[in-house]
């Protein structure tokens, strides 16, 4: 799966118009940076955090592309709803990986 589906922005320029993606993708990014720094600073001891961050990412990876963060968010937030406890160091682990990688190909984008 993709990080980035360049086409979905694309889609989302055609929609919302070229020059305010640069304005929303740095929403998107600062939206990554918090989660990042939050999951770094108390993501490990509280893993309900984790299972917030993907409810939410759910939507906004979705509406950017952000695939592969999205499978994921969809992922956590479906077994947290099972009553599923997500892993305090693996899921929290993965999480920030995934954030790390997506956040650095779409700071590549805005740079462009």
């Amino acid at each position: 799966m993709t990080i980035m589906n360049q086409e979905k922005i694309d889609h989302l320029a055609d929609e919302i118009g070229k020059e305010n993606v640069p304005v929303l993708l740095e929403i998107f990014l600062g939206e990554l940076k918090m989660y990042i720094d939050n999951l770094g600073d108390d993501g490990v001891d509280n893993p309900s955090y984790l299972k917030e961050i993907s409810h939410a990412l759910k939507s906004s990876a979705a509406s950017f592309g952000a695939e592969a963060l999205c499978q994921l968010a969809i992922e956590m937030d479906a077994r947290a709803k099972t009553g599923e406890l997500l892993d305090k160091e693996s899921d929290v682990e993965t999480m920030v990986v995934l954030l790390k990688d997506t956040q650095e190909q779409y700071q590549r984008l805005v740079a462009q």
